[in-house]
């Protein structure tokens, strides 16, 4: 009954044994963003965010990192020109140089649209844009702006991380 009400309060969903044990360490809470679209959630907790730009092509799309240890370190390797690709039709991967700082850090998370995550397994940075579920692994890290001008890149396709202003 204790593990139901668990998983239940962490917001994890499936019946499965690893979603009632991601339970026991419930990911940072997530507060909704500014973005109007219903299922975009922020997984910042209650500090300060971290403005961000992500540049792909002529477009400058808003983010914003939340104050976490691995957002840290993604900061300090900015600005950085990544190559995304398209995976499984949900979200746009593309390799880290240095893997992120995952002190605080759960061991896993879902990825509503509009999430920057980190994929630890992989050392990847992640943009999603359709719901994934629960995955051990997943740390979301941030939010972004327009997830259409991300999910309409076919091909693979370069983009630029700053800080904003």
């Amino acid at each position: 009954m204790t593990v139901v009400l668990a998983a239940a309060l962490s917001g994890c969903t499936g019946g499965t044994a690893e979603n009632a044990r991601a339970g026991a360490q419930t990911p940072p809470a997530r507060t909704p963003s500014t973005d109007s679209t219903p299922s975009a959630t922020s997984p910042a907790p209650a500090g300060i965010t971290k403005p961000i730009i992500i540049e792909l092509g002529d477009q400058h799309i808003a983010g914003e990192l939340d104050d976490s240890a691995a957002s840290a370190s993604l900061i300090d390797q900015l600005p950085l020109t990544l190559s995304f690709r398209d995976y499984g039709g949900q979200e746009k991967v593309a390799e880290l140089p240095a893997p992120l700082n995952l002190d605080g850090a759960p061991n896993g998370s879902d990825a509503a649209p509009l999430t920057i995550g980190y994929y630890v397994p992989d050392q990847r940075l992640i943009l999603y844009y359709e719901e994934v579920g629960y995955h051990a692994g997943i740390v979301p890290i941030g939010t972004y702006e327009k997830a259409d001008a991300v999910q309409g890149q076919t091909s693979e396709f370069t983009v630029t991380i700053r800080q904003a202003g």
